[in-house]
C-alpha cells in the first residue's frame, strides 16, 4: 500500500510540475527542456501527433469516456499518467519524456499505449481509493503490447508478419530509455532476451521490474507470470 500511495504522490507531483515551463536552479528531479534534447527521434510534431492518432484508433472504445489529451511539449519534466477528476479523464505527457536518450517514435507510442491501457486495459484493477477504475501497471503493459501497439502498427501499414517484432522493439527501447531513471535495485540491468524470472505468488499491484515488463512486449500473447497470478 505504501508503494501505491507513493506512486499517487509522484503522479500528483508530475501534474503540479507540468505547469512549470523552465528548470529550477536545483530541480531535484529530471528536467530536460527542448533545447537540451538528448535525441531528435521525437520532434514536436510527433509528440502531439502520435497520441492523437492512437486515441483516434480507439475512438469507439473511448465513446463513453470524457477523455482529453494533455500533451505539454514545453514542459522539461519526465512524466506521463492518467488523471481522473469526477467523470473526466486526462492523459498527460510531459515534454521531457520524449527527449530522453533512446526514446524513439515507436517507444513513445508504446508509452502512450501503456497510459491508454490504464483506461481500457480492464482487470485486474488498482484496489486503492480513487484509482479502482485504473488497470494495474502490468495490465496496462499487456494492453499496450497485445492490443494497442498492434493496432497502431497496422494503421501505419506495417506487414502483419512484422508486427510482433515491432512490438518487441518498441517495448525494448521504451524500457531501455527509462532504465537510467529508475531508482529500483531490480532495474539496474536489462537484457534483450528471455530471462528466467520467478513466478509471483500473487499479482503485482505496483510496477513490475523493467525486465518483467519487457517480457510482456517480448511475448504479448499472455500475461507474464513474473507479475500476474490467476
Amino acid at each position: 500500500m505504501k508503494k501505491l500511495l507513493f506512486k499517487c504522490l509522484i503522479l500528483n507531483m508530475a501534474y503540479s510540475m507540468a505547469a512549470i515551463q523552465s528548470c529550477p536552479e536545483n530541480p531535484g528531479y529530471f528536467c530536460l527542456p527542448p533545447e537540451k534534447a538528448q535525441n531528435f527521434a521525437v520532434q514536436k510534431e510527433d509528440f502531439y501527433r502520435i497520441p492523437g492518432v492512437i486515441a483516434s484508433l480507439f475512438s469507439k472504445e473511448l465513446t463513453h469516456y470524457d477523455l482529453s489529451l494533455d500533451t505539454r511539449w514545453e514542459s522539461p519534466f519526465f512524466g506521463a499518467g492518467v488523471n481522473k477528476i469526477k467523470a473526466r479523464l486526462s492523459l498527460m505527457v510531459l515534454g521531457g519524456t520524449a527527449r530522453i536518450k533512446g526514446m524513439n517514435q515507436e517507444s513513445y507510442a508504446a508509452l502512450i499505449c501503456h497510459e491508454l491501457g490504464h483506461i481500457l486495459g480492464g482487470a485486474p484493477y488498482q484496489d486503492f481509493k480513487g484509482a479502482k477504475w485504473s488497470s494495474l501497471e502490468g495490465q496496462a503493459d499487456y494492453f499496450a503490447a497485445s492490443i494497442c501497439l498492434p493496432r497502431y502498427f497496422s494503421f501505419l501499414g506495417i506487414d502483419p508478419s512484422r508486427i510482433d517484432k515491432e512490438v518487441e522493439s518498441a517495448g525494448w527501447h521504451m524500457f531501455k530509455s527509462m532504465m537510467p531513471y529508475s531508482t529500483s535495485t531490480r532495474d539496474q540491468a536489462l537484457q534483450r532476451k528471455k530471462v528466467k524470472q520467478p513466478a509471483v505468488t500473487k499479482t503485482e499491484k505496483s510496477y513490475p521490474a523493467l525486465q518483467c515488463r519487457y517480457e510482456t512486449f517480448r511475448e504479448p500473447s499472455k500475461r507474464s507470470s513474473c507479475w500476474y497470478r490467476d
